[in-house]
């Protein structure tokens, strides 16, 4: 069918800033994990792993095994195999708009991942003795992004 042209539903031209790797994606260990049944886990999202091995949404008590949505269920591959691929390791710089908005952040700031009452799997500002996942590294203009280095310990290095 000479002419025939299918339509691109995505502009390739816009940064998709649910999550960017800016570093480390040369030696990022990435694992693809089941997902838990009905779980839904996007690109950007973050990801506990619950006792039969699956991937889940972060309760509302954050855990040091937690770990970033590097291709997530809003791709057709992952809906197919019904697995989401996970970045396994630390020092690994990500540039991500999915956050929670309610903080402000600052330069250094620790970040850890918990559900705050709505459901969210996104990171957060720490606090107290939670777990401490990454680091901020930048705050887009008004806010619309923070980049930031995994440290993969709850030690915050």
């Amino acid at each position: 069918m000479a002419g025939s042209t299918v339509p691109v539903t995505l502009d390739l031209t816009t940064e998709d800033l649910s999550i960017s790797i800016l570093r480390g994606i040369e030696n990022m260990h990435r694992r693809d994990v089941p997902l838990k049944a009905a779980e839904v886990l996007e690109s950007g999202d973050w990801a506990v792993l619950n006792a039969s091995g699956e991937a889940e949404r972060a309760g509302a008590t954050p855990v040091a095994e937690s770990f970033p949505v590097f291709l997530g269920t809003e791709r057709f591959d992952v809906s197919a195999t019904g697995q989401v691929t996970l970045i396994m390791n630390d020092d690994v710089i990500i540039k991500s708009s999915k956050f929670d908005p309610a903080p402000t952040y600052a330069i250094g700031d620790a970040l850890t991942v918990k559900d705050l009452g709505g459901g969210e799997s996104t990171p957060t500002k720490q606090s107290g003795a939670e777990p401490v996942l990454a680091r901020v590294l930048e705050i887009g203009p008004n806010d619309e992004y923070l980049t930031y280095r995994l440290v993969g310990s709850s030690t915050g290095n």
